[in-house]
């Protein structure tokens, strides 16, 4: 499954039998006996496929606008509306948006304690660019449409790879005195060279990869739960590099007399329209020659390994009925990382129907009449002349030419014109395209086309909002079923394999604000809850302005009528600052000094001379900071200018504390009083001049006058209403 794993704890290795054991090699073992029998039901899995492969065959060559043998009319035009094609890409550009926002905030957690992991969240993030999720999104949205089930399968990878860097070297004294010292090792401090040094880098990380739905079969297919079913069976196609690497790991053993060479013929019998074959002569792209692979069939099932009960284990069929691997799941959460979920999901099957199933017959119908319409405008184009061939013997040499004449008798000519039937097919064509998009719940302002008929400023609202409905839901689906376990087995898969440090970038007030914070191996069996927050990004615009109208509600409530409660108002303001501007700047802007710490001024002349940016602490002592901090930059030269910022925060900060001392601390004015304070609305009580009134919803900004006949702003569907 994955190349490098860590060792397992105490527990976990007492649990199980054998978890490093190999079963392939061991043929009299009855996991070997239950593997080779489990074969012939897998392959005949695959078989009953055969029918939903030809089916989603044509749905890829209808969303690939490629004409195929359904096409009824056979004439001299070969277009192709790829009406259906536009109504997918509309709805997966729309979906996408509402999964990936703007803000760069895709996922939201929670810990055992209640606090917000913000270490986590910023792995599960850079897990989230590192391994471009947007990109294989989208193709799997795309392929959810056509094939009418979404796929993903998660795995972890180690590489290592071999830099040179440019280093700066002291030569070595070769001479001391008159005097050979070549071999006393010695480096003149007072000169330098160029030289250049090999360093390995190793990389490690999750792997996401989407893979088509004629390589998954689930036995068996009425079972809903892919975790819960009998057999999970995928078709891989590894290369020869990749099968090697499985004989060194111990994942594979081959069969006796068999070559490596051999064992990476493309099997034609089990493997008879590849997926991949069928993407890459989409582009125009031969593979005959370059693509030497291993088909190899991996099952996810249980297995007798030898303990109290039956394990989930790993099984790789290279040959037909012969195993050549069964390891247990390395996993330690024992799941199955494969997500397999149907788009819009069938009672009682696993596999879901396609997109474009309701509407197949009308994209092939478009197509004809589409033709049907440009051969009629071809032939209305050219007109047809009649000759009597008694008076005209010679007709067949009056050729069509620029300033022809003609030798015969005007009267016994006469030209014919062929009837424009193409309009009517343009309007045929048009009332089609309509329906599809209806079909596919795509309206035309999705794509990219004005409503017929007269328009207003409350119609076009209520038509926005009518549709984000369908897209809204397509996406909130997506999320429950797809991205929540994804994040959730990038968060297993970090715990058990990821073995160094990783330095990502910051994810909220980590000690002394850095640009980069590094995060160690995660312990197993620290609880945390993800979920993805695209599309309550989206949504949540209108409910942030309730809750800012409901907080100023809170903090009007007198104490006495709280009944023993007390209000808090942080996780208010942590919530919105965080959905206004974003997770990178919310930690800058609300600063929890708890979770900051004074520093020693040389640690913070090390930072600064490193290019780190450091903050000035409120309990630092500023004289003696100022006094190291000018030998610091004397030393220096303060190439990057940061000595000298700090320096006059450190100054700064000087004045601001003496003033603190001299005079008593007011709140400024304007600001809102504390709730439920005595006495009148004064500074520092309730209902001070310039604070909210309490209920108080934000209002939209008010613009210029609106010509004649305008309706009025509140008037238009989907505004929000003003407190």
């Amino acid at each position: 499954m994955a190349k490098k794993k860590r060792e397992l704890p105490i527990a976990a290795a007492t649990s199980v039998a054998d978890p490093d054991r190999n079963w392939a090699d061991d043929p009299d073992s009855k996991a070997y006996k239950d593997a080779a029998e489990l074969y012939d039901v897998v392959e005949k899995a695959f078989q009953n496929k055969e029918e939903q492969a030809d089916k989603i065959e044509e749905y890829w060559s209808i969303y690939n606008a490629e004409p195929d043998d359904n096409q009824m009319y056979a004439g001299n035009t070969q277009g192709y509306i790829p009406a259906v094609r536009d109504a997918i890409n509309a709805r997966t550009k729309r979906c996408l948006r509402q999964l990936f926002p703007s803000n760069g905030k895709h996922v939201d957690g929670l810990g055992a304690d209640g606090k917000i992991p913000y270490p986590q969240l910023a792995l599960i993030e850079h897990y989230i660019r590192k391994t471009n999720l947007k990109n294989i999104v989208r193709t799997d949205l795309i392929a959810g449409d056509v094939t009418g089930q979404w796929n993903l399968m998660l795995d972890w990878t180690t590489s290592a790879r071999s830099v040179t860097n440019l280093v700066k070297k002291n030569p070595v004294v070769e001479m001391i005195d008159g005097e050979d010292a070549t071999e006393l090792g010695l480096s003149d401090p007072t000169d330098e060279y160029d030289d250049t040094e090999d360093q390995e880098i190793v990389e490690e990380g999750p792997e996401v990869v989407d893979f088509a739905t004629e390589d998954i079969a689930v036995i068996p297919p009425t079972c809903t739960d892919l975790q819960k079913a009998r057999a999970v069976a995928i078709r891989l196609r590894m290369s020869r590099d990749k099968v090697e690497e499985m004989v060194e790991q111990g994942v594979f053993i081959l069969p006796e007399n068999t070559e490596l060479k051999q064992f990476c013929e493309p099997d034609k019998g089990r493997d008879k329209r590849p997926p991949p074959k069928r993407q890459v002569s989409g582009v125009g792209i031969k593979e005959q020659g370059t693509n030497k692979y291993a088909l190899i069939y991996l099952v996810y099932t249980k297995l007798d390994l030898g303990g109290d009960f039956k394990q989930e284990a790993m099984v790789y069929y290279g040959t037909p009925r012969v195993p050549c691997g069964i390891i247990r799941n390395p996993l330690w959460s024992g799941k199955r990382p494969i997500l397999s979920k149907p788009v819009d999901r069938a009672q009682g099957s696993f596999f879901g129907r396609s997109k474009i199933e309701p509407v197949k017959f009308l994209q092939w119908n478009l197509t004809d009449f589409w033709n049907m319409g440009q051969d009629s405008a071809l032939y209305s184009l050219n007109p047809i002349w009649a000759v009597d061939p008694v008076s005209t013997p010679q007709w067949q040499t009056l050729v069509m030419g620029l300033a022809a004449v003609w030798p015969v008798d005007p009267a016994k000519v006469k030209p014919i014109t062929q009837p424009q039937l193409w309009k009517d097919a343009v309007s045929i064509c048009n009332e089609m395209k309509r329906q599809i998009w209806e079909s596919m719940d795509v309206n035309e302002m999705m794509m990219g086309k004005m409503p017929q008929g007269r328009k207003n400023n409350q119609l076009m609202g209520a038509m926005s909002q009518e549709q984000s409905t369908n897209i809204v839901d397509h996406a909130m689906r997506y999320e429950e079923e797809m991205l929540n376990p994804l994040v959730e087995m990038l968060f297993e898969f970090d715990q058990q394999f990821r073995t160094d440090e990783i330095v990502i970038e910051q994810r909220g007030p980590l000690g002394t604000r850095a640009a980069f914070s590094p995060i160690p191996p995660q312990q197993w069996g620290t609880r945390y809850t993800f979920s993805w927050q695209g599309t309550e990004f989206q949504q949540s615009m209108q409910r942030q302005q309730q809750a800012i109208a409901w907080m100023n509600v809170l903090k009007g409530i007198p104490p006495q009528q709280m009944n023993g409660r007390r209000l808090d108002v942080t996780p208010i303001l942590e919530a919105g600052t965080e959905m206004m501007f974003g997770p990178e700047l919310a930690p800058r802007i609300l600063v929890d000094e708890r979770e900051m710490y004074t520093v020693p001024a040389d640690v913070e002349d090390e930072m600064m001379w490193n290019g780190w940016d450091v903050e000035v602490h409120p309990s630092d002592n500023d004289i003696e900071h100022l006094r190291t901090h000018m030998r610091a930059a004397t030393q220096s030269s303060d190439p990057h200018g940061l000595f000298k910022k700090h320096m006059q925060e450190h100054a700064q900060a000087i004045i601001k504390k003496r003033q603190a001392n001299q005079q008593p601390q007011l709140p400024p004015p304007g600001q809102p009083g504390v709730p439920g304070a005595p006495g009148g609305a004064g500074p520092g009580q309730a209902g001070a001049p310039g604070g909210p009134r309490p209920g108080a919803m934000p209002g939209m900004p008010r613009g210029g006058q609106n010509p004649p006949g305008a309706i009025h702003p509140d008037a238009m569907a989907g505004m929000p209403g003003r407190g």
